[in-house]
């Protein structure tokens, strides 16, 4: 499939060639970097390069992970466009097509990739979270060696020519490591939230915070924001052997070409998931007490944790609500603080307007869908029944 422009003007991020690890966490909460020759050492980048047929690469791949006996993949068919919408998307009304991944062996896989040119299907396959050890040892990813390994995830995406992953953004360091094929990524940095429509916190893309805006087919009299977001947009063709570095909260538009693309992402957490569950636990209780509030009684609040909270000044009334979301706030890096302040801003102050209007349901929608639940999202519900995973250190020792 050809790589059709943009439909708006952006700038190409800056490129890094063999920086230094100090010289790369620089960067790791600065601006998205393409990074060439952290990939080097990796078996892998030249074993696919040595194969010249599809069926080569594929047996490549299936020395990576064949010996796992089931994989689970995607098929959309050829009138979704190749646009991938996951079944935790509440309501398909914004288009593309939801669909159950399918299970099988490597050689089912290989086989609908391959007939993917015939049929018109789009395969993808995203297969779970790799060991670290697969990771570190198998690929040699050096530019993990400063973090934790109980703090990073790691996964193969797989697919044939063609998927679109629409706007999401992650809290974590994201290291999308291109081992075959090309991808394009438009990013927007995370001051843009306000302009970027953010769907309702239990509309997810892939498990991610997203979008209804579709930016391959813009609706800018529905999103009229939008434009202002453009102004600041990034975009990264990233090629085999190259990485892309996205720092946490940037959003980012991710377009797969090639007959077969493969790439593997390194996800590193910066804040432990306890302080993970207590940020959204004081957001949803600030969310949920100020829905239905005044516009006057939310100003009041607002400037209360304005001066209480993101300032940390002294002053002579309160509420509940700020001296908790005060204690959580105090024991975040600058990132998160910079991010969490955004997220009352734009839901529970509602600063912007009355958030998530351009889905059904809306704010009031949210909260009727998550009552009873510990919080309005739900990862950081399922990281309150995950003890184990409350227990994990972060993947970067030192965020910033």
């Amino acid at each position: 499939m050809p790589m059709k422009p943009l439909p708006f003007s952006a700038r190409p991020v800056r490129r890094l060639e063999r920086p230094s690890l100090e010289e790369l966490r620089e960067w790791h909460y600065r601006e998205p970097v393409i990074v060439r020759g952290l990939l080097d050492a990796s078996g892998a980048l030249d074993a696919f390069r040595a194969q010249g047929t599809l069926d080569g690469k594929l047996a490549v791949l299936e020395a990576q992970l064949g010996e796992r006996p089931q994989h689970y993949f995607c098929v959309l068919p050829p009138e979704s466009g190749g646009h991938y919408r996951p079944k935790l998307v509440v309501s398909d009304a914004e288009g593309g097509v939801a669909v159950m991944p399918e299970q099988g062996s490597f050689a089912d896989f290989a086989d609908r990739l391959k007939a993917a040119v015939r049929t018109g299907e789009y395969v993808y396959m995203q297969n779970g979270m790799l060991e670290q050890s697969h990771v570190r040892e198998k690929l040699r990813f050096d530019f993990l060696s400063f973090s934790d390994p109980l703090g990073v995830e790691s996964k193969f995406w797989v697919g044939s020519d063609g998927q679109v992953v629409n706007l999401h953004y992650d809290d974590c360091i994201n290291f999308i490591c291109m081992f075959e094929g090309t991808k394009r990524v438009t990013m927007f940095p995370p001051e843009q939230l306000a302009n970027l429509y953010h769907a309702p916190l239990d509309v997810l893309g892939g498990g991610a915070p997203t979008t209804p805006v579709h930016l391959l087919n813009l609706d800018l009299e529905r999103f009229p924001r939008f434009r202002t977001a453009m102004e600041h947009a990034c975009v990264a063709v990233v090629e085999p052997g190259e990485a892309l570095l996205i720092p946490p909260f940037w959003w980012h538009h991710v377009e797969s070409f090639g007959a077969m693309h493969v790439m593997v992402n390194s996800f590193i957490t910066t804040i432990p998931s306890t302080a993970t569950l207590e940020l959204w636990k004081d957001l949803s209780a600030g969310i949920r007490a100020l829905a239905k509030a005044t516009p006057q009684e939310r100003n009041r609040e607002r400037e209360l944790f304005r001066r209480r909270v993101f300032a940390g000044e002294e002053v002579s009334e309160s509420s509940a609500l700020a001296e908790q979301a005060r204690v959580t706030f105090q024991k975040l890096p600058g990132s998160w603080r910079e991010h969490v302040a955004r997220l009352w801003e734009a839901f529970a102050f509602q600063t912007h307007g009355a958030p998530f209007e351009e889905t059904a349901g809306g704010l009031s929608g949210l909260i009727e869908r998550q009552a009873g639940q510990l919080t309005l999202y739900p990862n950081a519900n399922m990281l309150a029944e995950m003890p184990d995973v409350m227990e994990l250190p972060a993947g970067d020792p030192a965020p910033r």
